[in-house]
């Protein structure tokens, strides 16, 4: 089915275009438009009725978000707030009107359960790699690497601010620069192990310290 298919269709059912999607996979979010051949075939029906699996001409992605990526998209390991089951369960809203209330606590539930087996997925999974991250990071303190923060870091214009994680001067033990980003710079902002001096040794750059 082309875009221009589907909006026809959607457009004779709900002319007002206010009713909201209902599809299998979750929740609507984006669309991605692509060639045929990109990160895969698809799938469509051809005139005839027959089932076609292709990479012939072009397509668009329907991105959704599911109860597992919900969670994962507003975990925050790294905020105390945002890393709590409480504030994950408080992101979930129940208005289920004419429903019976053991039937709306029953379908309230169920999907919480899944979203509680996701943070704690999440959290393991976050967990594990912080300490990996950390790991690495102490054991490459120890053979003399450095870690300099870019200034810019504290420009308040700049929304989303990159400099945060990366935009980094990081040498390792032989002066070589590295690449910075979260995997090496987050075990620097939020193991509580380091201190940022403004030292002048990289003019335009803090530099990050081992306390």
């Amino acid at each position: 089915m082309t875009t221009k298919e589907f909006i026809e269709i959607l457009q004779k059912e709900d002319p007002s275009g206010n009713a909201h999607i209902r599809m299998d996979g979750g929740i609507p979010f984006f669309a991605e438009r692509k060639p045929g051949y990109w990160d895969g075939p698809y799938a469509k029906l051809d005139e005839e009725g027959n089932y076609v699996y292709t990479t012939e001409g072009e397509k668009v992605d329907i991105h959704c978000i599911d109860i597992d990526s919900f969670v994962d998209r507003n975990f925050h390991y790294f905020d105390s707030e945002k890393s709590t089951w409480e504030y994950i369960e408080s992101k979930f809203k129940f208005n289920l009107g004419y429903v019976n209330q053991s039937d709306k606590d029953s379908r309230a539930q169920n999907i919480l359960k899944k979203a509680k087996e996701s943070f704690d997925m999440c959290k393991e999974i976050q967990q594990d790699l912080f300490k990996r991250e950390l790991d690495e990071c102490l054991q490459h303190n120890e053979e003399g690497w450095t870690w300099f923060q870019n200034k810019e870091v504290d420009n308040k214009d700049l929304n989303p601010n990159w400099h945060y994680f990366y935009t980094w001067k990081i040498y390792n033990k032989d002066g070589k620069e590295q690449g910075s980003n979260p995997y090496n710079t987050n075990p620097i902002l939020f193991s509580g192990l380091f201190e940022r001096l403004d030292n002048n040794v990289n003019p335009g750059y803090y530099q990050w310290i081992k306390k």
